[in-house]
């Protein structure tokens, strides 16, 4: 996002927003809309006082997930006709999940339900045929009151929302599979025999950035995703490979992938959201890397060149892990402009995953986690527009490095929980703008804006794949 006059008393009309979404024929972009500052003053999802109550939660023992006072559980969604007994021990879950769950202890299993589900609650089912309603960050283990810290979500957001995952996340360490049953059955085969046939390297990361130049945001993403976690694993001795310029093509990283075989890869790219007028064409190419010549990413031809088993895969792009319906944009911006009409069109995919993570975490080879982005990010998530303070290095270098790579290898969604730290600030920081709206002070609409568009990018950046993936030693 950008104006031609950052500073706090700036209004929200003339501002022009980017995000990182390639339409086909350019960059999404346009013109804050007439809904702009309604959207910025309604508040970000489910109730403040539960999201802020993360930064109190207790920690215990948090990188053993098999530690019962932490703990690991699956959440899938309820369903009626069910009888005593194959509720609560996921009975109707794929079979690749049951497996997965004896392996684990015979762990806790959860029902996702739309009526409790805005209170941060899950339904735990008992043989006995007595039931709990649990909140999420209460108590933490897998004792029969408490929940486990480590949750896995079993399901597509048309089952178990988005926005249901972004609240767990706030208070537990969370990932997701939505894969078929084939899918998953090669997915948890080679989670539970520790990655067969893996060749990762935790010393030979590769970051691929794609740069179209000032002003697109693919720019912007270099200099301050990229560029900052690449110097740090420089830093910390790493080998690390940063492809860019000229080297922003499908072809280098897949040769960059296959000569390296890395445990953990960063790109920076517009994800595809196009073309703008077939939802299903779209979305079977949703998110995808789009690269230097604009080209998009060919998963075939990637998974060929290259091993991804047990590796991690962060795509900063539009919609690298999925869509959602409605977005959570609407209304922001003008319905006219490429970005206005690029959000409703993805909306029109529907609540989905991402086909590039679908494809990596259920293919012959499984990835171990991949983490992205539902829908876009926008460059006031990256640049603070009022001080130019780069917003990245607890965002990006705090999560990816130092958590992932730097002493024990920490579990990737426990990694993520510093980064979703920050939206309880940032959800003050809305309360107080919308309280100042209110009262009429200058430049309140602006921080609104601000503070809800970096909640937002925090919330809807999420872990697909088991959340106790960590880097290879």
């Amino acid at each position: 996002m950008s104006t031609d006059h950052p500073d706090e008393a700036t209004p929200l009309d003339g501002t022009v927003f980017r995000a990182n979404a390639w339409c086909g024929e350019d960059a999404a972009s346009g013109l804050s809309g007439d809904g702009a500052v309604a959207w910025a003053m309604q508040k970000v999802i489910g109730s403040p006082q539960y999201l802020l109550a993360a930064v109190a939660a207790p920690q215990i023992n948090p990188h053993d997930w098999s530690d019962p006072h932490v703990g690991w559980g699956v959440v899938l969604p309820d369903r009626d006709g069910l009888l005593n007994g194959e509720r609560d021990t996921g009975a109707d879950a794929p079979a690749a999940i049951r497996k997965l769950i004896a392996a684990r202890g015979n762990a806790p299993v959860f029902r996702y339900r739309a009526d409790i589900a805005k209170d941060g609650r899950l339904q735990r089912y008992f043989g006995h045929g007595k039931t709990a309603s649990v909140r999420v960050g209460g108590s933490y283990g897998t004792d029969d009151k408490s929940v486990p810290r480590y949750l896995l979500i079993v399901g597509s957001p048309a089952q178990i929302p988005w926005k249901f995952q972004y609240r767990l996340q706030c208070n537990a360490f969370v990932g997701r599979l939505d894969l078929d049953d084939a899918g998953l059955e090669r997915y948890v085969d080679a989670l539970l025999n520790d990655w067969p046939g893996a060749s990762r390297h935790a010393d030979t990361p590769v970051l691929w950035a794609v740069d179209h130049g000032h002003p697109d945001i693919t720019y912007l993403m270099r200099k301050v995703v990229a560029e900052k976690l690449h110097a740090s694993f420089v830093g910390g001795g790493f080998d690390a490979q940063l492809l860019t310029d000229a080297r922003g093509r499908a072809a280098d990283l897949r040769d960059a992938l296959a000569k390296h075989c890395p445990a953990f890869v960063l790109t920076s790219s517009h994800g595809a959201t196009f073309p703008l007028d077939d939802p299903a064409a779209m979305k079977a190419q949703l998110g995808l890397p789009v690269d230097l010549d604009h080209t998009v990413l060919d998963i075939e031809a990637l998974t060929k060149a290259w091993n991804p088993t047990g590796a991690i895969w962060y795509a900063h792009a539009c919609c690298s892990a999925g869509a959602d319906k409605p977005s959570t944009f609407q209304g922001m911006v003008d319905a006219g402009s490429s970005l206005g009409r690029m959000l409703a069109a993805v909306a029109e995919c529907g609540p989905c995953t991402a086909p590039l993570p679908r494809a990596l975490l259920g293919g012959e080879r499984p990835l171990g986690a991949f983490v992205g982005h539902i829908e876009p990010t926008f460059d006031w998530t990256l640049r603070d527009p009022v001080t130019g303070q780069v917003m990245t290095n607890a965002m990006i270098v705090d999560t990816f490095y130092s958590a992932l790579h730097s002493g024990p290898r920490t579990p990737i969604a426990m990694a993520m929980d510093g980064f979703y730290d920050a939206v309880a600030g940032l959800l003050l920081d809305h309360i107080d703008a919308v309280a100042d709206f209110q009262n009429h002070e200058d430049g309140a609409e602006t921080r609104a804006m601000r503070a809800k568009l970096m909640a937002m990018d925090r919330l809807s950046m999420v872990v697909l794949g088991d959340p106790t993936v960590r880097v290879a030693d």
